[in-house]
C-alpha cells in the first residue's frame, strides 16, 4: 500500500480507524470519512497521532468527498451502524444508514472512479440462526433483525454493481470483531466490549442462559489483513468471503478469559430477558476456508492473547474509552 491512496468510509470507527492508521503506518495516503453519528464510537481520537486526512460527512455526499472518492486507488467502505438493537428501535433510521448512503456511494464509485477496487463491509448477522455449523457462504441468509437486513441489502449491492457494470467490489461477512479503539460506553455495540467494559470496572458481567453458546471472535489487526487481501486480489471481485476465527468458544470462556486479563469482575448467569430472546442466534461457527484458498488469508491472533493486548491498549488510554 505504500504510496497508494486510499479512502476509508467509518474511518473514525472502530474498524475503520484500525484500518486507516494501519494503512498509513504503511506509506498510504490516507482519506477518513465519517459522519460521527453520536453512539457509533466514531471519534477523532481514534486517528490521533496519524497522519490521515479527515472528511466529516455521510459517506454518499457526493459535494464532500468527490474529490478524494476520484483519486482513490483504494476503497474500504466500511460506514454504518451496528447495534441490532438498535436497528429494531429505529428501522428507517438503520435502512438510511446502512442501505441508502452505500448505494449513493456506489452511484458516487460509479461515475467517479469505477476502476477503484470497493471493499464492503458485511456481517455475519444476515445469516440468521445457523442452520448447520461452521457457517459457509453458501448458507441461507434469513436475519434475525433490522441490521441484518439492512446489511444484506446493501452487500447486494455491491455484487450487483460488480455483475452490472464491472466494478470491483467485494464482501467480507465479519464475525465478533474486537481489539483497540473499539467504543466500550453503553451495552449496543455487541457483548465484547460490554464484558471488557465492565471487568476493567470490576463490576459483574452477565450472562443470558448457561453461557454455552459459542463465537469466534476475531481481532481487528486479522480484520485489516483481510481488508488489504481482498482489496489486492483480483479472484475477489464479485465475491463474498466469511471473515472468522477457527477458535469457536462459549461465551461463558470469553467472559472468564476477559475476567482474568482484565485482572478482575465476576461472571453470573441470569435469564434471557424476552427481547433479547427473539434477536439470538444461538451458537455460531465461521467456516472461512474461502478467504483462505482465494485471498490466502487465515486468522492468525488467538482469543487469549488479542484480549490481553486489547484491554492493554485500553488501560493505557482510558480516558478516551472510559
Amino acid at each position: 500500500m505504500q504510496g497508494r491512496r486510499c479512502l476509508v468510509t467509518g474511518g473514525l470507527g472502530f474498524i475503520g480507524s484500525n484500518l486507516a492508521v494501519a494503512l498509513a503506518e504503511h506509506g498510504a495516503h490516507v482519506t477518513v470519512v465519517d459522519a460521527l453519528v453520536p453512539r457509533h464510537g466514531g471519534g477523532r481520537h481514534n486517528v490521533a497521532g496519524v497522519d490521515v486526512a479527515v472528511v466529516i460527512a455521510d459517506l454518499g455526499d457526493g459535494n464532500a468527498i468527490s474529490e478524494a472518492l476520484t483519486e482513490a486507488d483504494y476503497v474500504f467502505n466500511l460506514g454504518g451502524q451496528v447495534s441490532h438493537t438498535d436497528s429494531m428501535e429505529d428501522p428507517v433510521g438503520d435502512l438510511d444508514l446502512n442501505t441508502r448512503s452505500h448505494l449513493a456511494l456506489l452511484e458516487l464509485c460509479r461515475q467517479l472512479n469505477p476502476d477503484a477496487p470497493v471493499v464492503y463491509a458485511s456481517t455475519r448477522q444476515i445469516y440468521g440462526r445457523p442452520r448447520y455449523r461452521p457457517v459457509d457462504e453458501e448458507h441461507p441468509i434469513q436475519p434475525v433483525d433490522v441490521n441484518g437486513v439492512d446489511k444484506h441489502a446493501a452487500e447486494q449491492f455491491h455484487l450487483l454493481y460488480a455483475r452490472t457494470y464491472g466494478m470491483r467490489t467485494s464482501s467480507l461477512r465479519l464475525t465478533n470483531v474486537y481489539g483497540p479503539r473499539q467504543r466500550l460506553l453503553g451495552d449496543h455495540h455487541g457483548f465484547i466490549p460490554v464484558f471488557i467494559r465492565r471487568a476493567m470496572a470490576g463490576e459483574t458481567i452477565r450472562l443470558f442462559g448457561d453461557g454455552s453458546q459459542e463465537r469466534d471472535c476475531l481481532h481487528v489487526d486479522d480484520v485489516v489483513d483481510a481488508f488489504v487481501a481482498a482489496a489486492t486480489c483480483e479472484d475477489a471481485v464479485g465475491e463474498v468471503f466469511n471473515i472468522g476465527h477457527t477458535e469457536s468458544l462459549p461465551l461463558r470462556v470469553i467472559a472468564e478469559e476477559i475476567v482474568a486479563a482484565a485482572g478482575g469482575g465476576t461472571v453470573e448467569l441470569e435469564p434471557w430477558p424476552a427481547e433479547r430472546a427473539k434477536i439470538d442466534i444461538g451458537s455460531f461457527s465461521t467456516d472461512g476456508s474461502k478467504a483462505k484458498r482465494v485471498l490466502g488469508w487465515e486468522a492468525h491472533i488467538g482469543f487469549a492473547d488479542g484480549i490481553r493486548s486489547t484491554i492493554d491498549f485500553f488501560r493505557e488510554h482510558q480516558s478516551w474509552y472510559l
